[in-house]
């Protein structure tokens, strides 16, 4: 007669038996920081946490598990603002290589890459911003754009010019802090 022994393995969550652990990404790649962690005695390991992509993390011990939780919560906000900024960064530039695909000609141009990409940025954020914009507000920058007077724009619209002026102003300043990370 056979004896069937059931065996319960227990995976510890915590692979560095730490009490109150928490964890600091390190970038991918990053052998510098992996080096200096392991040199001044922090563990390092390759670890898949919850919801995330498996990576390196420095880890260390904390006093308790509210002091843990809370490092955490701050590592985790800290990735995700790292992550949000890349990103807004990245949609707000463009690459030579793009601009070529798009049909761009340096010969033709004459002019400095960087200074045509930075251009191309601004022109494009630009467009993004006035697409958002209400067809009155959208009136305004055009009577700018096409140097337009104010008395005759007031006029075809049906209001005092000295509200137009002010509407203006208004538009145009708000399109300006919209548009402040391109200076």
């Amino acid at each position: 007669m056979k004896i069937k022994v059931k065996r319960t393995v227990t995976a510890n969550p915590n692979p560095l038996h730490y009490r109150h652990p928490y964890y600091v990404q390190i970038e991918d790649g990053d052998e510098d920081s992996i080096k200096h962690y392991k040199r001044n005695g922090v563990p390092v390991s390759y670890i898949r946490l919850p919801h995330r992509l498996p990576h390196y993390y420095a880890v260390f011990s904390a006093t308790s598990q509210e002091e843990a939780d809370s490092m955490n919560r701050f590592f985790n906000n800290w990735d995700k603002k790292m992550y949000r900024d890349i990103k807004a960064q990245m949609e707000k530039e463009s690459s030579y290589e793009k601009l070529v695909e798009e049909g761009f000609d340096a010969a033709r141009a004459g002019t400095n890459p960087e200074e045509i990409v930075a251009y191309r940025t601004v022109i494009n954020a630009l467009n993004k911003e006035l697409d958002e914009l209400t067809e009155e507000k959208l009136r305004y920058c055009q009577m700018v754009a096409h140097k337009e007077p104010e008395r005759e724009v007031a006029k075809e619209m049906g209001i005092p010019r000295t509200t137009l002026s002010g509407r203006k102003n208004s538009t145009l300043k708000e399109l300006g802090k919209k548009m402040k990370d391109y200076r």
